[in-house]
């Protein structure tokens, strides 16, 4: 699965999630129940992979926010990965998982992929979160 820009939906795991999720809410899925048909979908596609589970968590987490329904757990999950940068393994390879040149080009994608997901995580922060609870709200 390859990136092509830095945007958050600008790689193929990323923009299949968001299709799949769009898809679920289409055929009258809640957010919630969504998010629990993505993840049992996902989880082992991404389960060797710590680059993509990170890409997995972050798309979630951003759809989730963009739905008003962001789960402590997924925000919790894209949080720690944007952290740790563990999703920029995917932006410092070229297609097909070529190592780039290291130059001028391939350090600005991983610059620019990192400024995104480091404001996703400050929205994710500052983000009321679902509690569990049906229609149950709270700050975190």
């Amino acid at each position: 699965m390859d990136a092509w820009e830095s945007g958050l939906f600008d790689d193929d795991l990323a923009a299949d999630v968001r299709g799949d999720w769009e898809a679920a809410l289409a055929g009258g899925a809640t957010p919630a129940r969504a998010t629990r048909r993505l993840v049992e979908d996902w989880l082992d596609e991404v389960a060797g992979s710590v680059a993509l589970a990170a890409a997995f968590w972050i798309a979630l987490a951003a759809l989730q926010l963009r739905a008003g329904a962001l789960e402590v757990d997924v925000r919790d999950r894209a949080v720690r990965a944007i952290g740790r940068g563990e999703d920029l393994d995917r932006w410092e390879q070229g297609p097909f998982g070529l190592e780039r040149d290291e130059g001028e080009d391939a350090r600005n994608e991983v610059a620019d992929r990192r400024h995104v997901t480091a404001a996703l995580r400050a929205r994710l922060l500052r983000a009321p979160v679902v509690d569990g609870a049906p229609g149950g709200v709270h700050r975190a």
